[in-house]
């Protein structure tokens, strides 16, 4: 009687080792990216100053866009210290044909101004 017990176990023992767990993959579509953050400086710079438009080139092909340029914001020793700089305009490539560029901009927010780069929608 005590053998049969015990086959009796290791059938069941075996019969649950042979068994495969499968945990369900959940697959999602992927999401679009998200807009970029407006970078803020850590002191208060003095308001961006207005767009100095150059004419802007021809564009290389249909797909792209003008990413106009604008005013950055740059310092070396300290932040209270630093200057505008104007960084140029460029062409950007569509990266699928419905795409929609989005151009950065300067905002003013709790009294700081703060640039969010533009981006695609």
């Amino acid at each position: 009687m005590r053998r049969i017990g015990t086959l009796f176990l290791a059938a069941i023992v075996l019969t649950a080792c042979n068994q495969q767990s499968q945990t369900p993959v959940a697959t999602a579509a992927p999401r679009p990216p998200k807009p970029p953050v407006a970078i803020v400086s850590p002191v208060k710079p003095p308001p961006p100053q207005a767009e100095a438009v150059p004419p802007k080139p021809a564009a290389p092909e249909g797909h792209f866009v003008w990413n106009p340029g604008h005013y950055h914001w740059s310092y070396t020793a300290s932040p209270s210290d630093g200057s505008f700089t104007w960084l140029p305009g460029n062409w950007v490539e569509r990266p699928y044909p419905t795409s929609v560029w989005t151009n950065g901009d300067w905002s003013l927010k709790d009294d700081q101004w703060g640039w969010t780069p533009g981006y695609w929608q």
